[in-house]
């Protein structure tokens, strides 16, 4: 986009969270890879001494450098179903094995690996099969609910969040601690308010123009203040 940040004021922006305390970074998007200069911004937080991780479809991982790989703290690759029919369409024709081949590629470097799902209402039966993957390739799985907005809020969210936590107790009760929180507290989509209550606690989501989300204000206007 043509407001996006560019390659040296995303590190001004990293100096600056540093600057107000930040111990680690998430780089997402979008896609994260789909900017060219992305190693280079995540080495960046790497040689800054931040625990670095990267939430990714597992576009063009396998041809990264494995010694920048290799450092990250963790990789979330997305990945919304064992089923390759269910999760492209969604995400795309041929996305499920660009995510399947990052997956086994990451566990081969020995990175840590959470399994990003996004579970909507219809897709609960999708947790099953994604437990597999998890097992079998050694990996965690992170739940995502769908986040509902506009007319939709309201008891099918609390809902789908309550069937969730059971199906989950379920299938740890058989696999094991398989499950993990968002250590980032990040929502692709915006919730409600989800920027307001996590901010006091540290949580901050910068956007590609270097608006911090759920306020006015850009990352610079930190430094500035400060």
């Amino acid at each position: 986009m043509h407001s996006e940040l560019k390659l040296d004021e995303w590190k001004q922006a990293i100096d600056v969270t540093q600057k107000y305390g930040a111990e680690s970074a998430l780089f997402t998007g979008g896609e994260v890879m789909a900017r060219n200069d992305s190693p280079e911004l995540i080495g960046y937080a790497l040689d800054r001494g931040l625990r670095t991780s990267i939430l990714s479809n597992g576009l063009r991982l396998n041809s990264q450098s494995s010694d920048m790989l290799q450092k990250l703290e963790r990789v979330q690759i997305s990945l919304d179903s064992a089923s390759p029919y269910s999760h492209d369409a969604r995400r795309g024709d041929g996305s499920w094995k660009v995510a399947r081949q990052a997956i086994d590629y990451m566990r081969g470097l020995g990175v840590p690996v959470e399994i990003s799902a996004t579970i909507s209402a219809n897709h609960l039966d999708e947790l099953e099969g994604l437990v597999g993957i998890a097992y079998l390739t050694e990996s965690s799985l992170l739940v995502r609910p769908m986040q509902y907005v506009g007319r939709v809020l309201g008891n099918a969210k609390q809902d789908l969040n309550r069937v969730i936590v059971e199906k989950k107790q379920r299938l740890e009760d058989k696999f094991g601690e398989i499950f993990v929180e968002d250590f980032a507290r990040y929502v692709p989509v915006l919730g409600e308010n989800h920027d307001e209550r996590v901010l006091p606690e540290g949580f901050v989501t910068v956007l590609p123009d270097g608006k911090i989300r759920g306020t006015r204000q850009s990352i610079f206007d930190l430094e500035k203040a400060a």
